[in-house]
């Protein structure tokens, strides 16, 4: 942060395509949570938890997937949603998942802010050192969020054209 207190990033936006062109080669167009058909980077240690944007942490998912996680941990979605992933970057977070956790924050703390690829990677690099993480870093849910309210009555069984 500069004196002036405006945060001044390297931010290279091709850096963090150049990731998602290789998760893509690597991962094919395959949602590695329910695979389905995928189009977009997920960060399996979310970025808020000091996830980075690299090979070793992101793959494909599909868009219900990766909104229906929304920073959940790894073994919260699984619980939630009862997938058994077999995509080998999951697996193996999920087989350590509190060292992984324990890696990223280490990393988070020792790594420079020109290394973050995103703004929010930035956002949660600023707040960690600031020793604010806790406005960033969320507490992890029991029941996944949802749209629907408990008193919604169910559609009737007719049709009025």
């Amino acid at each position: 942060m500069s004196p002036d207190g405006v945060l001044h990033l390297n931010y290279r936006p091709l850096a963090h395509r150049r990731i998602y062109r290789q998760v893509q080669r690597r991962d094919g167009w395959l949602c590695a949570w329910c695979q389905g058909p995928g189009s977009t980077l997920e960060h399996v240690i979310p970025v808020c938890w000091g996830g980075q944007t690299a090979l070793d942490n992101c793959v494909i998912a599909c868009r219900s997937c990766n909104h229906s996680r929304n920073n959940a941990l790894p073994s919260t979605f699984v619980r939630w949603t009862g997938f058994r992933p077999t995509h080998p970057v999951i697996r193996r977070i999920l087989d350590d998942e509190q060292g992984a956790l324990k890696r990223a924050e280490d990393a988070l703390r020792t790594r420079p802010l020109s290394s973050c690829l995103s703004r929010e990677e930035a956002q949660v690099w600023v707040a960690f050192h600031a020793d604010h993480i806790d406005r960033v870093r969320p507490d992890p849910p029991e029941e996944p969020a949802t749209r629907l309210k408990s008193d919604m009555k169910p559609f009737r069984e007719f049709f009025v054209p």
